[in-house]
């Protein structure tokens, strides 16, 4: 069987590819998808069951023939995947989880591998599993570890985490923000969401229904709070928790949509008066990103991942769950107030329709790379304005992170540094009131 003399990337990830599937992981690895074969690089994605929305020129190989939800079973499938498949056109693994590079084919250090880190991993088994199936995942990590070319960090707090957990490796170890899709999430104005029998104001969720979501605090927030008595929870997106917390919601004003797909889900954004999320852990949540860029302000708990992000007005930070429902009801009066949301400049606008990335800003990033990373990915940038174009100007000289697989060296994004915005006022979606 050949090993990595090959020239394309393969995508390893355990999510659910399915259409509308709740989550942030599904249109990652599909806009980088597109984002890589745009710039003339094969694509694999090695994919948990069936997967719909794949661009054409990518290929799908899923290592199961339906959906696993459970992340032993899924990397079971892609050992069994790896000890018969021939990767010999394989330059590069980009898994999503640092555990699932422990089953692939690897043979002294080739192909080589990158590793996104959508959150810390450790965190949601220990809250989902409990410490000992943690402590077991925190030993897989250590040997996978080994095999990773790079790091990407979705969001500053777990890159400080992993720096510290893995202090040799602190310079393999980037920031990169997530991806935000400009074809189905742009501000239209809030007449552009269609009719709907609901009245008063909205509050959406948007997300997976798991345990350390803590939907549960949402639904007891507008169940008990005096000030959301006129307002209606929609929830949008599916999983274990959804049949405890329709009986939670039972008599409440909550409505359970399913999974929506990406168009869909604008027009609730834009709908919407505020997102609300309650996690007690996030990476950078995509739906926080994409409602801002649709005009909708965001409500979380602090410490959670978004910090930074809604910095300058554009949410509301509850320093604990206690103040959860005293947040909600700020939201509900900046959207109101005619106050612009603007998506942070550490965002990156992508279109779906070109595949390429689109700037919504007048500012030129100009930081030199620390070193050259194995693999470019579009989670750079800004939205800010009107004018979107992709600049290969953008950032000169040694500005440019390089993608190297094997002979190949491909001109890719810029720097995977976190920056906030010149200006929180400039450009972005005006808020007006419903």
């Amino acid at each position: 069987m050949g090993r990595g003399t090959g020239r394309r990337v393969a995508l390893v990830t355990g999510a659910d590819l399915r259409p509308g599937a709740p989550g942030g992981t599904r249109p990652y690895v599909l806009g980088l998808a597109r984002f890589l074969a745009a710039r003339g690089l094969g694509v694999d994605i090695l994919s948990n069951g069936p997967a719909a929305g794949v661009p054409d020129d990518c290929r799908v190989v899923p290592v199961s023939r339906e959906f696993l939800p459970s992340s032993l079973r899924f990397q079971r499938a892609l050992g069994r995947w790896g000890r018969r498949a021939d990767t010999s056109e394989i330059g590069l693994f980009h898994a999503q989880r640092p555990d699932d590079l422990l089953v692939l084919p690897f043979e002294d250090g080739v192909p080589p591998a990158v590793c996104t880190l959508h959150g810390n991993p450790m965190k949601g088994i220990r809250r989902r599993r409990g410490p000992w199936l943690a402590w077991a995942y925190r030993r897989a990590e250590r040997k996978a570890i080994r095999h990773v070319e790079a790091l990407i960090a979705v969001d500053s707090d777990t890159a400080r985490a992993y720096r510290r957990r893995y202090p040799g490796l602190a310079d393999r170890i980037h920031v990169i923000p997530i991806a935000v899709d400009v074809d189905s999430f742009r501000y239209l104005g809030r007449e552009s969401a269609p009719g709907d029998s609901l009245a008063g104001r909205v509050l959406l969720y948007a997300g997976r229904l798991s345990v350390e979501k803590r939907v549960d605090r949402i639904v007891d927030a507008v169940a008990h709070t005096a000030a959301l008595s006129e307002a209606t929870l929609v929830i949008a997106g599916t999983g274990p928790e959804e049949h405890r917390l329709r009986r939670i919601a039972n008599g409440a004003k909550v409505r359970f949509l399913g999974n929506l797909a990406p168009d869909r889900m604008g027009t609730w954004y834009r709908r919407a008066d505020a997102l609300v999320l309650a996690s007690e852990f996030e990476g950078l949540p995509t739906v926080a990103l994409e409602a801002l860029a649709s005009g909708c302000p965001v409500v979380a708990l602090a410490g959670c991942g978004l910090d930074d992000v809604l910095r300058g007005g554009r949410g509301i930070l509850a320093q604990s769950p206690a103040e959860l429902p005293e947040a909600i009801v700020s939201a509900l009066r900046l959207r109101g107030s005619g106050t612009t949301i603007a998506i942070p400049l550490s965002a990156l606008a992508f279109s779906r329709s070109t595949g390429r990335l689109r700037r919504r800003s007048s500012h030129e990033l100009a930081c030199p790379a620390r070193r050259p990373i194995p693999l470019a990915n579009p989670s750079r940038l800004g939205i800010h304005g009107q004018q979107v174009r992709a600049d290969p100007r953008a950032v000169p000289g040694k500005g440019r992170a390089r993608l190297r697989l094997r002979g190949i060296r491909t001109r890719g994004s810029p720097n995977p540094r976190f920056h906030e915005p010149l200006s929180h006022r400039q450009g972005g979606a005006p808020v007006r009131g419903s």
